[in-house]
């Protein structure tokens, strides 16, 4: 590891309280955002409150990025230039996309902002990547379903940060259609919006997998929370970039507290190792002191093979 390594914790905010709490708890960037542009954002942000968020994070020398990562039909792409051009005119540290339209957009209108791409499920390769960065992308987060290794082959293969999850939910499906919506008006009983929503699957440990619509349809999402604070060594030695906690359908509370024990964390492991190794799993024990009871904790598939 070079000594002037040093990771950007990554944070996502539904809120201009959660942008502030979060940000005091330790967290180096903040990832917010609104639906029409966005997918599974954790809270929609005005251009108001993205200007107020941006204006405060430069003032704590803190980043902040917009999620622009929605797949966008024609409809977009008639509004979607007008939104690009206050976002740098706000002077965002970046945005986060992956619909390759995106780099055609910034051409046609000049725009400079830089550009992390986050394809998804395709950003599984290093080759992959090299394309996109020839056509501007600035970083670039890696799929979930990677295992360690295959991340480690992907870092020491191109030239640009990458950035990875480190914890939260993730999700395992996505569809344009309302799925929810549409059940209840088949089985004729009203739907409330608000009322949270699960897939359950029937078996001796009974898992629970958390379903919400928005204007990009039905997202499901993962049935445990990645947890990799026990394994940051391995993450940190190997110079990962970003290290995302994916916040969403938790509470702010509960989200200042995991990014002040993952900020404890990372800070420690790049004082002294062998301070690392002793307190990992003190931080654990904290996460699971917090951790809602339906939502076991898992390392993904960051030690095993995914099966598409």
């Amino acid at each position: 590891m070079t000594n002037s390594f040093q990771p950007e914790l990554q944070a996502t905010a539904k809120d201009l309280d959660e942008v502030k709490r979060l940000a005091e708890a330790g967290a180096d960037a903040l990832i917010i955002g609104h639906q029409d542009y966005g997918i599974r954002v954790a809270g929609d942000f005005t251009i108001d409150q993205i200007a107020e968020a941006t204006t405060y994070l430069h003032e704590q020398n803190k980043r902040i990025y917009l999620l622009v990562n929605a797949i966008f039909h024609n409809e977009h792409i008639e509004t979607l230039p007008s939104y690009l051009r206050e976002l740098e005119r706000l002077n965002v540290d970046g945005i986060v996309c992956g619909d390759p339209s995106i780099f055609q957009m910034i051409k046609d209108i000049d725009l400079s902002i830089p550009l992390t791409w986050n394809p998804e499920t395709l950003s599984t390769n290093y080759q992959t990547l090299r394309f996109w960065h020839q056509r501007g992308l600035s970083r670039a987060i890696l799929s979930n379903e990677l295992a360690l290794d295959a991340i480690k082959e992907i870092k020491q293969a191109v030239s640009f940060p990458i950035e990875i999850q480190v914890h939260g939910m993730t999700c395992i499906f996505q569809s344009k259609r309302k799925l929810v919506r549409n059940y209840y008006q088949h089985i004729d009983k009203a739907y409330d919006s608000d009322k949270p929503m699960f897939l359950k699957q029937e078996k001796k440990d009974e898992t629970h997998y958390p379903v919400y619509e928005d204007v990009n349809g039905t997202h499901i999402m993962s049935n445990e929370d990645l947890a990799m604070v026990d394994y940051l060594d391995a993450i940190l030695e190997a110079e990962i970039d970003g290290l995302k906690i994916n916040g969403l359908l938790k509470s702010t509370d509960y989200n200042e507290k995991i990014v002040k024990i993952y900020r404890e964390a990372v800070d420690t492991y790049l004082k002294d190792p062998a301070s690392y190794q002793m307190k990992k799993t003190g931080w654990k024990q904290q996460i699971f002191a917090i951790q809602p009871e339906d939502r076991k904790l898992d390392t993904g598939f960051y030690f095993k093979e995914q099966i598409y």
